[in-house]
């Protein structure tokens, strides 16, 4: 494999919900209530700018019930127009139109939000997430949100049904972790002195990559926790250090502008 490196990456605030422990691990206490961020990741490669995931959609700052319909009133949130991610983007230099890849890990509603702020990008997504995200099964309906995707139709899609090394030199390697749902992944990112994995919705907590708990709505449970042990294998093996997209710790421990 060659060790090709990345040259910056950016973690990007966004929406900040708050939710019991007990809805993001099987275990988890309803009594314990998480602040969780809900970032995205803006990395720099010789060959493109490359987005991996893009937050909530900025119509719930200020209508959220109106945008997400019930499931807002459970999951309060913390987010102001200065932080959406059009101008957290123009605050590390750049303009949403220098995004040339946007990977997705997944289709849930606080992952898929910006998708609109790139239309000229090139959009890299897990096999069946797509055909998921406009009909889900009944009882999961309420996490995926069909205005995010219906003025992406005309978008650049492109569905992998295996793992991808972006660029063919090892940097940025696209990785297939279904479960959570059925196009989830994961993104391996090598950068000049460390090595990150961003782990999307493959697990929610640092707790339940110990305990290798579930999450209650996974769409497949024993590929969940398939996709979790691989993603504590390529920690373990190849060094990396794994960066649980909603884990509040992980948001305060692990450096926002790494080169």
């Amino acid at each position: 494999m060659a060790e090709g490196k990345a040259k910056k990456m950016w973690a990007l605030p966004g929406a900040q919900l708050t939710a019991p422990q007990s809805l993001l691990m099987h275990g988890g206490d309803a009594t314990l209530m998480l602040d969780l961020p809900c970032p995205s990741f803006l990395i720099e490669h010789p060959k493109g700018l490359v987005l991996f995931d893009t937050g909530c959609n900025p119509k719930i700052i200020d209508d959220a019930v109106g945008y997400w319909g019930d499931v807002a009133a459970h999951l309060p949130l913390k987010w102001n127009k200065a932080d959406t991610l059009d101008k957290q983007i123009q605050g590390v230099g750049y303009k949403t139109s220098d995004v040339k890849y946007v990977i997705l890990s997944h289709s849930h509603l606080d992952h898929s939000g910006g998708l609109t702020y790139f239309p000229n990008a090139t959009f890299l997504v897990g096999s069946r997430e797509l055909q998921y995200a406009y009909w889900p099964d009944v009882d999961r309906r309420w996490a995926f949100i069909l205005n995010d995707f219906l003025p992406t139709r005309g978008y650049k899609w492109m569905e992998l049904d295996c793992d991808f090394d972006l660029f063919g030199d090892g940097a940025l390697q696209f990785l297939l972790t279904p479960g959570h749902t059925p196009g989830e992944c994961s993104l391996l990112v090598n950068l000049p002195n460390r090595k990150f994995l961003l782990t999307g919705d493959t697990t929610h907590l640092r707790a339940a990559v110990n305990q290798e708990a579930t999450m209650g709505i996974d769409v497949d449970p024993f590929k969940s926790i398939h996709s979790l042990r691989r993603i504590k294998a390529i920690r373990d093996m190849q060094g990396a250090t794994m960066w649980i997209t909603h884990d509040p710790d992980d948001w305060k421990e692990h450096p926002h502008k790494v080169e």
